[in-house]
């Protein structure tokens, strides 16, 4: 009995400790950072050579929360936002100049809105987290193929030629 309870605790050790192996320690900085793909991401560009290259198009998005989770789902939130801006999104501004005894006035406003968007397919193209100061920071790039990209770009003009007919 004594052989058996052995071989049990030192098969749950060993499972407990190569499930331990399997895990990635987030890293912990002492200054915020960003990724130098997410500072200057592109919104558009190809990848691969002669007749293999393919074009793409990229959304970034970053998340900041005390939870992981949260500043994950702010993450992929943000960078498909900006997807659904680029293909479906409406931007209305207004700048009123007044001047009165030699004195400007500006006014601005940008009203941006993004009216529900089809986005069926994108590829995570590159992550990154860290923690600092107790926050976990999360970063993503997104990529979709430009094909369809621009179908669903055209699929939203149809919707708004569609909406816009029936009114």
């Amino acid at each position: 009995m004594k052989g058996i309870s052995k071989a049990i605790l030192a098969t749950s050790a060993a499972a407990i400790l190569a499930g331990c192996s399997s895990m990635v320690e987030i890293p912990e900085r002492e200054s915020y950072a960003e990724p130098k793909w997410y500072a200057r991401c592109a919104e558009t560009g190809t990848e691969g050579l002669f007749w293999w290259a393919e074009d793409y198009v990229y959304a970034c998005g970053g998340g900041q929360s005390r939870f992981f989770q949260a500043a994950e789902e702010q993450m992929y939130a943000i960078a498909m936002n900006q997807f659904a801006k680029r293909i479906n999104g409406v931007v209305d501004s207004e700048t009123v100049l007044e001047f009165e005894n030699d004195t400007r006035y500006t006014n601005t406003t940008i009203a941006y809105s993004v009216n529900d968007t089809s986005i069926r397919e994108h590829i995570t193209h590159e992550r990154a987290k860290f923690r600092y100061a107790g926050e976990y920071y999360t970063f993503v790039r997104l990529k979709m193929k430009r094909e369809i990209f621009d179908a669903l770009l055209q699929e939203a003009k149809n919707e708004e030629v569609t909406r816009t007919s029936s009114n």
